[in-house]
């Protein structure tokens, strides 16, 4: 643990600075700290450190393992040093005020982020299990209630409030499932995080998300060799497949009990602006924008997904293509403001930045789309971090202009050799997907 230089009577713990030390303060990325060098200043508060003093010389692996894992960079006294320093800039205070106003994130720090990962995926193990019992008590031909439901959706929008990019994050463990409730419960999160994003109030969240989460609930009347075919539909087996949303729909009204908005989502999510889509043939502003926007969410879920059918797209190259297509499916405004909610590089993306580090991309905003927060998997010789490391590269950036904290490029993780089920998995301590028994409910 870090101690005070000894016999340095101007240490600062000792309330005894002279005003002379520290004229020579250096800021020092995490990375390149070593053993030797004395620390002066973080680059956050204090009280916000697991550190007694407030200025050490860094003394064991088990200091610099702290500050990698908290800080981006500290300040450094060359004088008070014990090894050499490297040159960097001159020391702005105003850097850390500049860099705060870049970037506003629900966690500074990895330990920040993975509580925040642990408590998200709580409720999302909680709302996935939720919606299991409810598609097989539904395919067993048993009645259900909405009670659960919104219960599920408002304690989703708490986890989209106080954690949205965590939540988005969460939406990748899907990559080797099919489960038509994993898929429902994914849509849901991508449409309460649009919600979020365009200013919609929480009352309005709530009746867009039962929608969202139980769009394909009408799946449970399509037969299992339809959802489970590898190959492509024939015709009169994809006229079936349409039939979904409107069997969800008539499903809910027999309830009762479900706001007409969030039927209209169950009921129209496959019509499109052009009149091309099911199960009407609606067009233009005959179709909502809520029921836009959860086709957009629906469509980028299940194109990003791997499927019996197909291997999923990389969510950067999904964006592209559902752009492309805007116009006539979602509208290219409505398009574009979820191109900004998920940002240039997506959640869950993995990266490779110009420096050679690898990392998956953790925040999404219209500030930060293309300086994100990364969670650094590699560093940058290729090897992985014993302790991984939350960066924000908009703060890097401000400080270091050498252009090393800019994203190179998306790179497939099977390219890279990282398991990004299994780096979620250990993030959250959520169990393995395939745990879960199989629910092939998952086309169309």
């Amino acid at each position: 643990m870090p101690s005070c230089a000894k016999g340095d009577t101007a240490c600062p713990c000792a309330s005894r600075e002279s005003g002379v030390r520290g004229l020579d303060q250096r800021r020092i990325f995490v990375e390149e700290l070593v053993k030797g060098m004395y620390v002066r200043s973080l680059d956050r508060p204090w009280v916000e450190s697991p550190f007694l003093f407030q200025g050490f010389v860094i003394e064991d692996d088990e200091t610099l393992q702290q500050l990698r894992s908290l800080c981006e960079y500290v300040f450094v006294d060359v004088e008070q040093s014990r090894v050499d320093v490297p040159e960097r800039q001159d020391v702005d205070h105003s850097v850390s005020a500049v860099a705060s106003s870049i970037q506003v994130t629900e966690f500074r720090s990895y330990q920040e982020f993975r509580s925040a990962a642990r408590k998200a995926g709580a409720s999302r193990m909680l709302a996935g299990g939720y919606l299991e019992r409810v598609f097989s008590d539904v395919r067993m031909g048993k009645s259900m209630g909405t009670a659960d439901a919104k219960d599920v959706v408002s304690d989703m929008v708490d986890t989209i409030s106080a954690s949205p990019n965590t939540a988005l994050w969460l939406t990748n463990l899907r990559q080797h499932s099919e489960h038509t409730a994993v898929h429902c419960l994914n849509v849901c999160v991508l449409v309460l995080a649009f919600c979020k994003h365009l200013g919609y109030s929480r009352e309005e969240m709530e009746v867009i998300g039962l929608g969202a989460l139980l769009l394909d609930i009408g799946k449970t009347r399509t037969p299992d060799h339809i959802l489970n075919k590898p190959g492509r539909l024939t015709r009169e087996e994809f006229a079936i497949m349409k039939r979904h949303p409107e069997d969800g729909y008539r499903l809910m009204v027999e309830t009762g009990d479900v706001p007409p908005q969030a039927l209209g989502i169950i009921r129209l999510h496959h019509e499109r602006l052009a009149g091309h889509g099911y199960p009407l043939g609606l067009s233009g502003e005959s179709i909502t924008r809520p029921i836009l926007m959860t086709a957009i969410a629906d469509v980028y879920d299940a194109v990003t997904s791997d499927r019996v059918y197909q291997l999923g797209m990389p969510p950067d190259v999904a964006l592209q293509a559902m752009y492309e297509k805007a116009e006539t499916n979602y509208g290219r405004d409505l398009m574009q403001e979820f191109i900004k909610c998920m940002g240039i590089y997506p959640v869950g993306s993995l990266v490779q930045l110009e420096n050679g580090a690898t990392g998956i991309v953790l925040s999404a905003g219209e500030h930060t789309r293309l300086a994100p927060r990364v969670l650094l998997i590699k560093d940058t010789r290729g090897r992985f971090y014993k302790d991984r490391r939350l960066v924000d590269l908009a703060r890097l950036q401000t400080q270091d202009r050498t252009g090393r904290w800019i994203i190179r490029r998306v790179v497939n993780p099977a390219e890279v050799g990282v398991d990004m089920t299994s780096v979620m998995l250990d993030e959250t301590s959520l169990p393995p997907v395939d745990q879960v028994d199989k629910d092939p409910a998952m086309r169309g």
